[in-house]
């Protein structure tokens, strides 16, 4: 997804890690050029989201919104473009729906971006999302 996001911006974005205080803050995707940093977190996962998934894209959102004001403090006039990437759109809802998680998004000028997988990769991706689904292993041992 990130190489898909890559293409699409005309920019390289590889993982980084940044310092923030004594603290390190690992990001999917970075790049900086002279017309600032573009920071991105990706969220593989197809359909509708639960509690605990909407609090990792949540939390994903948080990462985003400390790292952009912490390089907006200390590069005061850097440009910082901050992203969310998303499966599909079902998951993108998360911070696209109507809750406060949309408002957020847009007060911390986080981008959702839906970015479109073949048909191949989003069978792949249904596929793992099953085989981590313990309510699934449990019925598997209940046989």
């Amino acid at each position: 997804m990130v190489i898909e996001f890559s293409r699409q911006l005309g920019r390289e974005l590889g993982k980084a890690t940044i310092p923030i205080g004594s603290a390190r803050v690992a990001v999917d995707g970075f790049h900086k050029g002279e017309d600032g940093v573009t920071l991105v977190e990706v969220w593989a996962h197809v359909g509708k989201a639960k509690t605990a998934q909407r609090d990792k894209v949540l939390g994903d959102m948080l990462k985003l919104a400390l790292v952009t004001s912490v390089l907006r403090k200390s590069y005061p006039g850097l440009t910082v473009e901050s992203y969310l990437l998303f499966a599909d759109s079902a998951a993108a809802n998360v911070v696209n729906g109507k809750g406060w998680a949309s408002l957020a998004a847009k007060e911390f000028g986080i981008t959702a971006k839906v970015i479109t997988l073949s048909t191949e990769v989003i069978d792949t991706i249904k596929e793992a999302q099953r085989k981590q689904d313990i309510r699934i292993l449990d019925e598997c041992d209940e046989s």
